[in-house]
């Protein structure tokens, strides 16, 4: 749910974190404040994570404008043949002027991506996020139009510190039904938030091209559809202990008529709650 706030009502925001305590608020550029309010479920004792793979979430910021985001496309569709379900990418279209839709075609553009997008600093397209890495205490953002391997590879070299897994299932009415689990496989001292995020493969949209054309029948992959959680993520309601297995279960009644579930998948990332890095992140398909 997500409601637009006027900068009038501002002395009401009290009372609205009363009734909403997992609310982020943010200003836009006309001084509006819009309150994202995520899907949220409560968290128990969990199973252990089939899984102990350290992956990569990779973001990037692109446009339908940008011509030099096809380039950044092929790029990272070479890293994932060679990395595989380790490296988890996500295609983030913001209210910039590269991602205004042209006439006809799909709005790919997100108001959760838009924050995102502002809150690292993202000024040119296409950009990239690695694990939200941090460079000097700001957002380490990556040039996808070249390999970025030797920054996958290094995340991929760590021993995870959490365990993460992520499963999907349409129930009736048209809701996901995501379960998550968290397995603490080190000891950590850092709040921990999770994120969870459905994306959309396969979408027909006209796309401006390098040499300055347009193709229009360009195939957009891992296109950012809704943030489920709350923008931030909601917290992991974990000791931080080796061995510790958490898992929490949400109903995600937000699907559209023009999404595609087939095509679509969830991704859970698992974030420092401070630096907003990732920790460990998982997908699944939505079905």
């Amino acid at each position: 749910m997500k409601r637009i706030i006027s900068i009038f009502n501002i002395l009401s925001l009290a009372a609205l974190f009363a009734f909403s305590s997992c609310d982020k608020i943010e200003a836009d550029d006309n001084g509006n404040y819009i309150t994202f309010a995520g899907a949220t479920g409560e968290w128990t004792d969990g199973g252990t994570v089939s899984d102990h793979s350290q992956r990569v979430f990779l973001e990037k910021y692109t446009g339908v404008r940008c011509i030099n985001c096809p380039t950044a496309d092929a790029v990272i569709h070479d890293a994932m043949s060679k990395y595989g379900p380790k490296l988890i990418p996500v295609a983030i279209h913001d209210s910039g002027t590269f991602s205004r839709p042209f006439s006809g075609n799909p709005d790919l553009r997100t108001e959760d991506g838009n924050v995102w997008s502002k809150y690292f600093g993202v000024v040119q397209y296409p950009s990239a996020l690695i694990n939200r890495s941090l460079k000097e205490g700001s957002a380490n953002i990556a040039d996808p139009t070249s390999s970025m391997d030797g920054a996958i590879d290094a995340i991929l070299g760590i021993s995870p510190s959490i365990a993460v897994e992520v499963n999907s299932q349409k129930t009736g009415g048209g809701t996901l039904n995501i379960s998550t689990k968290v397995e603490f496989l080190q000891n950590v001292e850092e709040k921990l938030t999770l994120t969870l995020l459905l994306m959309e493969d396969s979408i027909i949209a006209k796309q401006s091209q390098p040499n300055g054309t347009t193709n229009d029948a360009y195939v957009h992959n891992h296109v950012l559809r809704d943030v489920i959680t709350d923008v931030w993520g909601m917290d992991v309601d974990a000791d931080g202990r080796q061995g510790t297995r958490r898992a929490v279960t949400i109903d995600y009644n937000g699907l559209k008529s023009d999404w595609n579930l087939a095509r679509c998948h969830v991704v859970a990332i698992v974030s420092n709650k401070d630096s907003r890095a990732v920790v460990n992140a998982a997908e699944c398909k939505a079905q």
